[in-house]
């Protein structure tokens, strides 16, 4: 009897790291500092490291880590997702070539960062060059779904996660703000997930 109780209690506290683990985004025991990062970190390092992966703007990685990052801060609990921003320069014939040869040699570039959650803000810590870190704390992590507004996108429906300090925000205000010339229209926010479904 005393065996069965102690494989059961062992098993039940592997589950448990299992789940604290897996809430955490990469893992957390191999997982090298965010300003430690060796420069050739590549994709695929990211990718076996459990990060949330985007390849230009689109979720190819780590979605069910993401749901958790989400479902665990929506109960109000310190959670934390390491994302991987991934971008290439795709179809050579949509730059001038000018510009194009000017730009081709620092892509495809890779982003590192992490998104945390303490119980009351977000922080997220992005790795600048030369290993700094610099971080940015904002108070809501807002959901926004729909369709673009130009027939012309690339894509008919779109899913953001956006950090804000203003819980009653819009997306149309934060997307005027981007466009806009006028400095005094910008929002202070940063997109940290987006999930699109391409024009077939």
């Amino acid at each position: 009897m005393k065996k069965t109780t102690v494989g059961r209690a062992a098993l039940l506290i592997a589950m448990m790291l299992f789940i604290l683990f897996a809430v955490s985004g990469c893992a957390k025991g191999n997982q090298i500092e965010l300003r430690k990062l060796p420069k050739d970190y590549s994709l695929e390092d990211a990718k076996k490291d459990g990060c949330v992966v985007f390849e230009d703007l689109d979720i190819t990685s780590g979605q069910s880590t993401w749901d958790d990052f989400i479902a665990t801060t929506e109960k109000k609990e310190p959670a934390s997702v390491r994302i991987a921003y991934y971008y290439t320069l795709g179809d050579k014939s949509k730059y001038a070539s000018e510009y194009y040869e000017e730009i081709k040699d620092d892509y495809p570039i890779l982003y590192i960062q992490e998104l945390r959650y303490d119980g009351d803000s977000y922080i997220l810590d992005v790795n600048e060059e030369e290993g700094q870190v610099i971080s940015h704390e904002y108070l809501y992590l807002l959901r926004y779904e729909g369709k673009p507004d130009s027939p012309n996108a690339i894509f008919t429906d779109y899913v953001y996660y956006v950090l804000v300090n203003d819980p009653n925000v819009t997306w149309d205000e934060l997307e005027k703000g981007m466009l806009s010339s006028d400095l005094g229209d910008h929002i202070d926010h940063r997109l940290v997930y987006s999930d699109l479904k391409f024009r077939e």
